[in-house]
């Protein structure tokens, strides 16, 4: 008798006490023909999520393999050690505000990956859960094919949830550089990774919606102070510069980043409602987009910035 295969599926755990429970128990109720490990590296948590995991491990030992770090990594770092670690024939990633919604989504990939042994990687459709209005929307996964897949990934030409993925795990391991996770300390440990295989395969979309993207009003990618998404674009520079040196044919283009991030701040100060701070980031943008051309009239900017709190009450009600 063949011996059954292994999926591992990695948390990297920081904080969150109050929804990791979700996530877990997403996982273990899985209806799928093979053996899964949850493979959990808590980075540090600050509130009681330890002891949680700790209740967990308890309660499934034989399914949840529980780290502790010894000091904050980072997510990247915690995500690709959580990667050394597993020792399933795939992976598939669930952050901790993140949770699978459809009971047969390991094995609608699992069938995928396993007759289609060419695939690497293999997505799904998703759908986002805005915990402070608790509108779910669903969402359609998408990568541009009318260029490279990588060129795709690296302009943003895609749209598709981490939560979602299968990687073969061979593939994976041997392609990613997971010690410079590790040294680096990369903040992304998502974008990063589909950057660097993406220049080593294709990836498969199947059309099911299966996992769900937890929006927070305020977390570690959705900073709510300008410092904070300061710092966070900082970070995610090293990625960038990382990558664009790995493959120098992407060209690092270091004006066209900081345009981006001025960008980021200005829809912060939109959402703020912060004139001051929208016509500053305004003004160190080139371009005559509307968003920018509003944020350096005070009249404009409020007016935009009512009719967008009008608008989502609206749809927040639909």
């Amino acid at each position: 008798m063949s011996e059954r295969i292994l999926i591992s599926t990695i948390i990297p755990s920081y904080n969150r006490a109050d929804i990791v429970g979700q996530t877990i128990e997403s996982i273990i109720t899985q209806q799928v023909d093979a053996d899964i490990e949850i493979v959990i590296g808590d980075d540090c948590s600050t509130d009681n999520a330890r002891e949680v995991l700790e209740q967990y491990q308890q309660k499934y030992p034989d399914v949840i393999r529980l780290f502790f770090r010894e000091q904050n990594m980072g997510l990247g770092a915690n995500w690709a050690q959580c990667v050394k670690d597993c020792r399933g024939k795939y992976i598939c990633n669930c952050d901790n505000d993140d949770y699978w919604h459809n009971p047969h989504k390991l094995q609608l990939q699992l069938d995928y990956m396993e007759s289609h042994t060419e695939c690497n990687i293999c997505i799904t459709n998703h759908r986002t859960h805005n915990r402070t209005t608790g509108k779910i929307q669903e969402c359609e996964a998408w990568i541009d094919r009318l260029m490279p897949l990588q060129q795709a990934v690296f302009k943003g030409y895609t749209r598709f949830c981490n939560a979602t993925i299968m990687y073969r795990a061979d593939f994976m391991k041997q392609h990613l550089p997971l010690d410079d996770f590790i040294k680096y300390q990369f903040y992304l440990q998502d974008w990063t990774a589909w950057m660097i295989l993406s220049a080593y395969t294709d990836i498969d979309i199947l059309p099911y919606s299966t996992a769900t993207f937890g929006v927070e009003t305020v977390s570690i990618t959705r900073p709510d102070t300008y410092e904070r998404l300061q710092s966070r674009m900082d970070k995610e520079l090293g990625c960038y510069k990382y990558c664009c040196d790995l493959f120098p044919e992407l060209g690092f283009n270091e004006a066209g980043w900081y345009s981006y991030v001025n960008h980021l701040l200005l829809n912060l100060a939109y959402r703020r409602g912060e004139y001051k701070y929208a016509k500053e980031y305004a003004n160190r943008i080139d371009d005559k987009s509307r968003r920018v051309r509003y944020a350096r009239s005070w009249v404009s900017f409020h007016c935009y910035v009512l009719i967008s709190k009008i608008k989502s009450r609206f749809d927040g009600v639909r």
